[in-house]
Formats: structure tokens, C-alpha cells, sequence
């Protein structure tokens, strides 16, 4: 047995074939995830580092490979969902402070951002609707003889 480089795909082909065993990433340990956790507790504005399929890839590790793992599943998977959970109520309390232009993400994996997505894009779809009908109201008020004006765009 050596070491190889593979996708994990291929690693979990030869896994199911009893072919080799799989080096879990450096992050999928219980140390790293509770210090992540400790982290994201500390800085309520923030979202701590990740890898952007931290949730995917460990989800993979635990359904097929946990006995590659060096901790005790129960206790990742415990620490896993608490980080999902105080990530996803971050990006709620965030989605208070959403405007009509932006909205800040950094930090979220892709399966967190997929999730909050449909929710988030017919806010955004409203908020700017409201934008432009409050500036389109605006500009009417400002006219000098209070006529509407025609407006080639």
C-alpha cells in the first residue's frame, strides 16, 4: 500500500472494492471543527474558514468511508450539525441587514449558499422593486410644474 493523489471518486470506487483506505482531509478531525466552531461563536459577524464543500465532502466521508476517520463519528457528526447550525443562523441574521444591491456571503460553502438561494433571490427581486419604485416616486415629487415628464430610456 502507498500513497496516491486520486479524486475522491475514485478513492470511493476503491474503497467499495476493498482496495485501499482513505486519508481524510486535514480539517476533518474533531480539534479543527470544534476550533472553527469556537470561532464562529467569537466573531458573530463572521463566518470562520472553510473549505467551500466542507459539508459535502464530510457528509461523503462519514456515510462511506468513517472508518478512515480518526474520531468517533458520533462526536463528528455532532460537531458538524452545530456548526451548520450557528453558520445558518448567521446567514439569517445577515439576511436582516439585506439590501436592494449586495448581500455578503464570504465564507459560506456552496451547499449553504444553494440552500438560502430561492429565499434570498425573491427578497432581493422585492427589495429592488421597492428601490426603484421609491426613486421613480422621487423623481416625480422633484419636478418644478409637478407634470410628469416623458423619459426615453
Amino acid at each position: 500500500m502507498r500513497r496516491e493523489q486520486v479524486p475522491l471518486w475514485v478513492a470511493l470506487i476503491l474503497k467499495f472494492q476493498d482496495k485501499c483506505n482513505i486519508v481524510p482531509p486535514d480539517w476533518l478531525n474533531l480539534a479543527f471543527l470544534k476550533a472553527r466552531y469556537e470561532e464562529e461563536v467569537r466573531r458573530p459577524q463572521q463566518f470562520s474558514d472553510l473549505p467551500w464543500n466542507w459539508i459535502a465532502t464530510s457528509k461523503i466521508f462519514l456515510a462511506r468511508a468513517a472508518d478512515d476517520l480518526q474520531d468517533p463519528t458520533h462526536e463528528l457528526r455532532s460537531v458538524i450539525q452545530d456548526l451548520r447550525e450557528i453558520r445558518l443562523a448567521k446567514a439569517q441574521k445577515g439576511l436582516n441587514e439585506l439590501n436592494e444591491s449586495n448581500i455578503r456571503l464570504d465564507g459560506l460553502s456552496l451547499i449553504e449558499i444553494n440552500e438560502m438561494r430561492p429565499f434570498v433571490l425573491k427578497v432581493m427581486n422585492k427589495l429592488r422593486q421597492l428601490h426603484d419604485t421609491k426613486a421613480t416616486e422621487g423623481e416625480m415629487n422633484n419636478d418644478d410644474d409637478g407634470q410628469y415628464s416623458d423619459v426615453e430610456s
